[in-house]
């Protein structure tokens, strides 16, 4: 008897076995379409610049963070470079089956975008959703970046100044023949100058914003852009 339970018992555990390893192999399969899905999920990037002194102000300071120092001379650095939705929104933290940046990639990119750890968090929550590698994630923010000129008035500023939000904008555009008003939009925090949002095709060529991006730009008469540090 004992003998016949436990080759009953084997089978009963083959059975199991074979059950979960069509779970899993099915859910696994299910990830990587699921992942391919989110990858393929978006129309166009929008590249996010950031201005280190009003971040500095609203959360560096309190960090004591070296981009923050006196001297430390940073004006416009990459934020991120983010997938988004031709119909307003965008994609984070996707499932993907693409290998994820090294660190010295990661490392590499602290000249554009100030830290390595920001590199890592855009990795995390938008590169994943991109539909490459991290490698080919940081070599398309840089190739991004220099896509835009960065006019040289803003090296010049030495005390805070209070300008309407579009004049940031206009200031791209004087230097960006290629941009159009509905190309790129800027943001506001705390009263300070926050962000610039350039939109760019999946190939990185400039293009029109979606309609909730752009309602969502500052358009504030006055608000504050702190000078370089």
């Amino acid at each position: 008897m004992r003998e016949r339970m436990m080759v009953f018992h084997g089978r009963g555990a083959f059975a199991c076995l074979a059950l979960v390893l069509c779970v899993v192999l099915g859910a696994a399969a299910r990830a990587e379409t699921r992942a391919q899905a989110d990858a393929d999920g978006f129309d166009y990037y929008v590249l996010a610049l950031s201005w280190t002194p009003s971040w500095c102000a609203q959360t560096g300071d309190a960090r004591d963070d070296a981009r923050c120092d006196a001297g430390a001379g940073l004006g416009w650095l990459v934020h991120g470079l983010w997938p988004q939705h031709d119909a307003g929104g965008w994609p984070e933290y996707c499932a993907t089956t693409a290998a994820p940046p090294r660190r010295d990639q990661m490392a590499a990119m602290t000249d554009i975008m100030g830290s390595a750890g920001l590199a890592r968090h855009q990795w995390d929550k938008h590169g994943r959703c991109a539909g490459v590698d991290g490698a080919a994630y940081f070599d398309a923010t840089r190739q991004a970046f220099g896509a835009v000129t960065v006019p040289d008035l803003f090296e010049r500023i030495t005390r805070d100044l209070r300008v309407p939000a579009d004049v940031i904008e206009e200031a791209f555009l004087e230097v960006n023949q290629r941009f159009t008003p509905d190309m790129m939009t800027v943001s506001c925090r705390d009263g300070r100058v926050q962000e610039l949002r350039v939109c760019l095709t999946k190939t990185l060529a400039p293009r029109i914003c979606d309609a909730q991006l752009r309602a969502r730009a500052c358009r504030a008469d006055g608000v504050s852009l702190p000078p370089l540090r």
